[in-house]
Formats: C-alpha cells, sequence, structure tokens
C-alpha cells in the first residue's frame, strides 16, 4: 500500500494529502451518479467533453513534463479516428470485430508518431521546430482527406467521402459504427447511450491513475529532467531522443483514443478534426489550467469545453474568449490558473504559519 500510494501521490503531481483523495472518490462517486440526474441532452454533451480529455492529458505529457510542444494532437485524433471508422465499416457490421477496429485505431496514430518523432528527435529537432513541422503535417493531412470524394477512394467499404466525412458519399452511405464489445443484449456504446458514458468516464480515471503513477515513477524523473535541462540529462547517460520519442507515441496513443470515441460517440468524422483550431485548443486548454499537472489539465479541460459550449449559443466568440482567457492567465499566473493559484496559496499559508509561530 505505501509503494502504491507512493506513486499516486508523489512529489510530480498535485493531490498529495487526504483530503485530496477524498475529494477524488466524491468526485467519482457523483460521476458513478451523473446518468440518473442529467437529461439526456446534457449526458451526450458530458460524454463528448470527456472524449477530449484524453486529447489533453497526451498533450500534458508530452509539454508539460518532457517539454514536447506539439501542434499536431488533432492530426493524431484525427488518424484515429479515421483508422477505426475505416476498420469498423469493414469488421464490425458484417463480422462484428471490434477488438481489431480498436487495435487498427490505436496502432496507426502511434505508427505514425514513431516514424515522425524518430525523424524528429534523431535529427535533434526541438521546441517550436517541432510544433511548426507537425501543425504542417496536420494541415497536409487535412488537405488530403479534403480532396478524396471522388468514387475512387474507397478503402474496402469505407468511402472516404472528402469534406462531407467518412462514408458520407452520396451513392453509398456506411457511417462508422459505435463500439461493440460483443455483451449482448441491449448495450450500445454510441453517444447516446449511458454505456458509453460510463465507459469513457471509465477510461478518464483509469489513464488519469495510471499517468499520475508514470510522472512519479523514475521514468517521469527523467522526462522532468529533460523538460529542465536536456543537454545535462544527456550528459548523465540517458537516451533522451528514445525517451521522448515514446512520450510522444504515448501522446499519440491518447489522442487516438480521443479520435476512437468521437468516432463512436458521433458515428461520423471529417476532415475538420485535422484543422488549427482542433490543434491550438488543446494548448490552451493546458496552457490555462496549468501544463504541469494532470489533476489542473482535466478540471481545465472540462471548464473551457463547458465555457466553449456556452459561448457557441452567443455566436461564433468561444475562440476568442479561450484566447484573451489564455493571454490573462500567462500575463497573471504563468503557470497556469489552477497550478499557480495552487502554488500562491500554499505560499501564503507558510508565511502566516511563519508569522504564527
Amino acid at each position: 500500500m505505501e509503494r502504491v500510494q507512493g506513486a499516486l501521490a508523489g512529489p510530480n503531481e498535485m493531490g498529495r494529502h487526504w483530503g485530496f483523495w477524498v475529494g477524488f472518490l466524491a468526485v467519482i462517486a457523483a460521476g458513478a451518479a451523473a446518468p440518473d440526474y442529467l437529461s439526456r441532452y446534457e449526458l451526450l454533451n458530458v460524454s463528448n467533453f470527456l472524449t477530449s480529455v484524453f486529447l489533453a492529458l497526451g498533450l500534458c505529457v508530452m509539454w508539460g513534463f518532457c517539454g514536447i510542444l506539439s501542434l499536431g494532437q488533432g492530426a493524431f485524433l484525427g488518424l484515429g479516428g479515421y483508422a477505426y471508422g475505416i476498420a469498423g465499416i469493414n469488421l464490425i457490421e458484417s463480422h462484428g470485430h471490434t477488438w481489431a477496429a480498436l487495435g487498427i485505431g490505436l496502432a496507426v496514430p502511434v505508427a505514425v508518431a514513431a516514424l515522425l518523432g524518430f525523424i524528429m528527435f534523431y535529427a535533434r529537432l526541438r521546441g517550436v521546430y517541432v510544433a511548426i513541422l507537425m501543425l504542417v503535417v496536420t494541415l497536409l493531412l487535412e488537405t488530403f482527406l479534403n480532396q478524396t470524394a471522388g468514387q475512387g477512394w474507397f478503402i474496402g467499404d469505407a468511402h472516404l467521402g472528402g469534406n462531407n466525412g467518412l462514408g458520407r458519399f452520396s451513392g453509398v452511405i456506411r457511417e462508422p459504427p459505435a463500439l461493440d464489445f460483443g455483451f449482448g443484449g441491449d448495450i450500445e456504446f454510441n453517444g447516446r447511450s449511458r454505456a458509453f458514458y460510463f465507459l469513457t468516464f471509465g477510461l478518464v480515471v483509469v489513464v488519469y491513475l495510471g499517468l499520475r503513477w508514470l510522472v512519479n515513477s523514475k521514468a517521469g524523473r527523467v522526462m522532468i529532467a529533460i523538460r529542465e535541462d536536456a543537454e545535462r540529462t544527456e550528459a548523465l547517460g540517458y537516451d533522451i531522443r528514445l525517451i521522448q520519442l515514446g512520450v510522444f507515441c504515448l501522446g499519440a496513443f491518447l489522442a487516438g483514443l480521443s479520435g476512437i470515441l468521437y468516432v463512436s460517440w458521433e458515428s461520423f468524422i471529417t476532415p475538420t478534426v485535422f484543422g488549427v483550431q482542433n490543434n491550438i485548443l488543446p494548448v490552451i486548454w493546458v496552457a490555462v489550467a496549468g501544463r504541469k499537472s494532470l489533476t489542473a489539465t482535466v478540471i481545465g479541460t472540462l471548464v473551457l469545453l463547458w465555457l466553449s459550449q456556452k459561448l457557441a449559443v452567443q455566436g461564433n466568440y468561444a475562440l476568442v474568449v479561450q484566447g484573451a482567457i489564455l493571454i490573462l492567465v500567462m500575463m497573471l499566473l504563468p503557470e497556469g490558473a489552477i497550478t499557480g493559484g495552487v502554488a500562491r496559496f500554499q505560499a501564503l499559508r507558510r508565511r502566516l504559519a511563519r508569522r504564527a509561530a
């Protein structure tokens, strides 16, 4: 138990005291009971918000803990979604091979990340060069997929559909299917079902705890060392290129998982997922909340997604407001609103304790 506690409540992530874990269990209980109190529309939105948490957590691990700023998380989300959708159309409806489609949806973005990461990190690209290269790759993928509306763009039974989206060709409409794990009965893992909410919520909890263990492990300490001083870490004998490549692939894996869940939620995906906005938004979520904390990233992502939806009703102001929030936070709390606020509160408490002593 002490080893588990040390791994989950280590020094590299906020929330090391019993009060945090009591609150964590309360959130788990509230999340488990939420479908009984939310309307169908609200449950649909919450499920959609949860699918984006994996995208943000992947960027948090890459950027916040290993110093790899990527503007290409949307590329891996799109690759995962398209790969799962194409495999699902060909395998799930006719053969019921959900696990195969799921594996393909996760393997494709990881394989692409491994190739790009090998080129970038072993060529010693860092900082803004990685960010720019990934954004260019993402826009190239978007441009390519927008040109696939013709009848020649079939992969098996799946039509890429151009800007109309996967499976939306006017002559043969075969939409990407929802996840189906063969449990029988009426269990359907699509965005309209309670089962999908519980699946996504459970995955968020598991991934969050798994990443807490990672960042508090020896590997996590090496990642932070690379973030702070890559040259010194390499001088100590660590292969920083291999570590950066592994973290980059982990971020792609989580983004691909977001893409798979998004397709299962909506049974639809278009090339817009590769657009600039979908690559900039995760950076805003992570930076505003605090890129060096998984907990802050989860909270900040959900809050900003909720705010974005509320603003969308009033017009196309969501991205402008989120950009303004980013600028304000970077000016006042460069470490992020949540992590910076917690740090200042703890510093104030220590000063008050010293005065009282």
